[in-house]
């Protein structure tokens, strides 16, 4: 059931009565009410979802690798951008030896991270004068409020969420802004499948921002995602769901600010923006960089001290290897897309 407090919320906020998708989301997830507001740091073992570095301690390495191997000047400094547990932060200081940067937007975890006295802030703009020359992310963008475009008879709409006389939530259509249109005709997206289409303009205009404020020449994201050419092989009309307790969960109007609201990166959008923004770029499949990175003579190694030894280092190596498995498996985390960009 919505909780009444941010039905009226939503109501004394905004002047209409409907929330674009992406305001919604804006709301549900970040708000004073929000998800990412209230409980645990989510992505976290008692949270509601794992990311790569709570699954396996070595997914910083392979990280410091790309840093050291792309010769990227250690007198510079590296940003994460969304920490969460900060556990990513603590693997590349470790295996760089140098302090991290991280930022923030999450209440909770921005108030964890400050408690870890980690270099953190949730402002781009206090980053401008750090020296920061790369920047990494993981699992970021899936979680940057999107809209969502329906194409009815050849005119686009926008999904909306409106408000019922019972104070209940339900969903519909209007016009579609000027701004989402204009994104649709940009990357060319302009065939929808007879999809909903997650419009990724508020991405845009976030990366705009990070290297405006940030100026980095390095930058590496991971993201469940897709390329737009394969849009059609998914078996869903919406890209967009939601997680509790690190399960699927109900639908994005049903439990607001209960769950996370996520949906999956379009990193067809994400390689012509970077070309655009004269970055050269790489994708490739999480388990693809791994691999590149170091992950076969690392993987190699602990099975070969795993047969060696006995009682409790067996279990932490079997822990260990399992967790790089976990990473690396193409049916799930090392399916993940990976994009390099450097500043051409």
């Amino acid at each position: 059931m919505v909780e009444k407090k941010f039905i009226d919320y939503l109501k004394n906020k905004y002047s209409k009565n409907y929330l674009y998708f992406d305001e919604f989301m804006q709301e549900c997830l970040y708000s004073d009410y929000g998800f990412f507001a209230k409980g645990e740091v989510r992505s976290s073992k008692s949270g509601d979802f794992l990311t790569s570095p709570e699954v396996s301690n070595y997914f910083g390495l392979f990280i410091s690798n790309w840093i050291k191997e792309n010769r990227i000047n250690s007198d510079s400094n590296i940003l994460e951008v969304g920490a969460g547990t900060g556990s990513l932060a603590n693997q590349v200081s470790k295996y760089l030896e140098k302090e991290i940067y991280v930022s923030e937007i999450s209440l909770n975890a921005l108030k964890a991270l400050k408690r870890k006295n980690f270099l953190v802030d949730s402002n781009l703009d206090n980053y401008g004068s750090s020296q920061i020359k790369t920047i990494y992310m993981n699992e970021v963008l899936d979680n940057i409020p999107c809209s969502v475009g329906i194409e009815v008879d050849n005119t686009w709409y926008e999904k909306t969420i409106e408000f019922t006389k019972d104070n209940e939530l339900r969903y519909g259509k209007v016009e579609m802004r000027e701004s989402n249109l204009k994104w649709i005709k940009k990357y060319n997206f302009l065939d929808n499948q007879d999809n909903e289409l997650e419009i990724q303009y508020n991405t845009e205009q976030f990366l705009d921002e990070l290297i405006k404020k940030v100026d980095p020449n390095h930058l590496l994201i991971f993201d469940y995602g897709f390329e737009y050419e394969e849009r059609n092989l998914k078996p869903y009309k919406s890209l967009i769901r939601t997680y509790k307790e690190h399960h699927l969960s109900s639908d994005p109007i049903e439990m607001p600010t209960e769950t996370d609201i996520t949906y999956d990166v379009n990193f067809s959008f994400l390689k012509q923006y970077f070309e655009e923004n004269n970055f050269e770029y790489k994708i490739m499949k999480q388990y693809e960089f791994l691999d590149k990175y170091g992950y076969k003579e690392i993987y190699s190694s602990l099975k070969n001290q795993f047969v060696e030894t006995y009682g409790v280092d067996q279990l932490k190596l079997k822990s260990d290897i399992v967790g790089l498995e976990a990473i690396h498996n193409d049916r799930g985390l090392g399916g993940f897309y990976c994009i390099e960009a450097k500043k051409l």
